[in-house]
């Protein structure tokens, strides 16, 4: 039946609920054609190159080893040999090329008014030219959310990073001295899986000059069956203040301190004659880095500096865990960078890093050699790269994580 036939009230009535229906449809193009434009992404493609001139973080006398014993004849977890004496290095070199093609996209949707949400993705892969068991690779997914307009934006964001493999290095296994009865106890082939969860806030103090970025996450690690013992939750906490003296993105001076408790399992009741280390650990890091920007708007310099200061301090109170008791860490990572933007959206990168740690420990009576002969080392990293934005937000997307081992 149409709308115009029946009876007049009935027609008035009709009309009505047609107007009403049409006024309330109406709008529907507008608004989604509006949601539409206000969806922007942006992308960013990149390739670095690296020489990292101790990949496994070797100390001075391991690096002696190595040169001398050779390498490249690593066991994996699970094998069945006894062999004791070899395996301690399935690199054949302390250094490497690292190729690292990295992907990162962002989309920001404006379906609330003024209050973009942020979805970032970013991928990394580490390809090694001499050690093919380094290869590994990182996602992270993240998503934040302005609360409100005006000069001091709050926003709040979560974030998922996951590392689906990791070699460490090779370490003697007490579960397969266990297994097969061997002492002392073979070495095998540690890697791990990682994933991090973290959600954080950032403040505006003073409007154009201050920022406060507060970040509270876990991460976690599944060793291979060989090490179940270095299983660990390690909760996470980090202070930030950024400030920009000139109140723009010219000059940056940051500071922050983050606090990382890492609790593994330690001893496991699966070895019954051998104590399992426990690399248990409070950490403290104290970081600042200053960042200067000079030229046009598509032409911009960057260059960077950043010093890091880490205190490990172990929490075992087994005295037979010798590696671990009582001892303490103290690294440091200085780095320099630049970023160097092209026409057309290209950009050059450039980094140097060296890091460094030092570690104490009692001295046990009757000990005949020193635990940080065997920890202590030195690490120097270069790398060159390059790579293009595309979108209509330039900016967006990052260099993906660094390598730098979180034992």
């Amino acid at each position: 039946m149409s709308i115009e036939g029946g009876p007049p009230a009935s027609r008035r009535r009709r009309r009505a609920w047609a107007a009403a229906i049409i006024a309330f449809l109406a709008p529907v193009p507008a608004a989604a054609t509006l949601a539409a434009a206000e969806v922007r992404w942006s992308a960013r493609l990149a390739f670095d190159e690296r020489y990292d001139d101790n990949i496994t973080q070797l100390s001075p006398k391991n690096l002696d080893r190595l040169d001398t014993q050779g390498g490249g004849h690593g066991i994996e977890c699970g094998s069945g040999s006894t062999d004791t004496r070899g395996g301690r290095f399935s690199i054949e070199a302390p250094g490497d090329y690292i190729s690292m093609p990295q992907f990162s996209g962002s989309i920001r949707a404006g379906w609330l008014e003024g209050r973009p949400t942020a979805i970032d993705l970013s991928i990394a892969a580490y390809k090694f030219a001499r050690s093919p068991i380094k290869d590994w690779q990182s996602f992270r997914l993240e998503a934040s959310q302005p609360l409100h307009r005006g000069k001091f934006e709050t926003r709040v964001g979560l974030s998922y990073g996951y590392v689906p493999y990791y070699y460490y290095r090779n370490l003697r296994s007490d579960r397969t001295a266990d297994e097969l009865g061997v002492l002392p106890p073979p070495r095998r082939e540690t890697t791990y899986r990682s994933h991090t969860t973290a959600v954080h806030v950032d403040q505006v103090l003073v409007p154009r000059y201050l920022w406060f970025s507060g970040l509270a996450g876990r991460e976690g690690k599944d060793y291979n069956r060989c090490f179940d013992e270095r299983d660990s939750e390690m909760p996470l906490r980090q202070f930030e203040l950024a400030w920009h003296p000139l109140g723009d993105q010219l000059l940056r001076v940051r500071a922050s301190f983050r606090r990382e408790d890492l609790h593994s399992a330690g001893d496991i009741p699966e070895t019954l004659f051998f104590t399992e280390p426990d690399t248990s650990s409070r950490r403290e890091i104290w970081s600042g880095d200053l960042r200067v920007r000079w030229g046009r708007q598509g032409r911009k310099t960057t260059l960077s500096l950043r010093y890091e200061a880490e205190r490990r301090e172990y929490s075992t109170t087994n005295p037979n865990d010798i590696f671990h008791f009582e001892r303490i860490d103290q690294r440091r990572h200085t780095t320099v960078a630049a970023h160097v933007e092209l026409r057309r959206n290209w950009f050059l990168t450039a980094e140097a890093e060296r890091s460094t740690n030092r570690s104490s420990f009692p001295t046990p009576p009757g000990i005949t050699f020193l635990p940080e002969d065997t920890t202590d080392f030195n690490e120097n990293l270069y790398q060159f790269g390059f790579g293009h934005d595309f979108g209509v937000d330039g900016s967006a997307g990052s260099r993906g994580p660094q390598e730098r081992s979180r034992e």
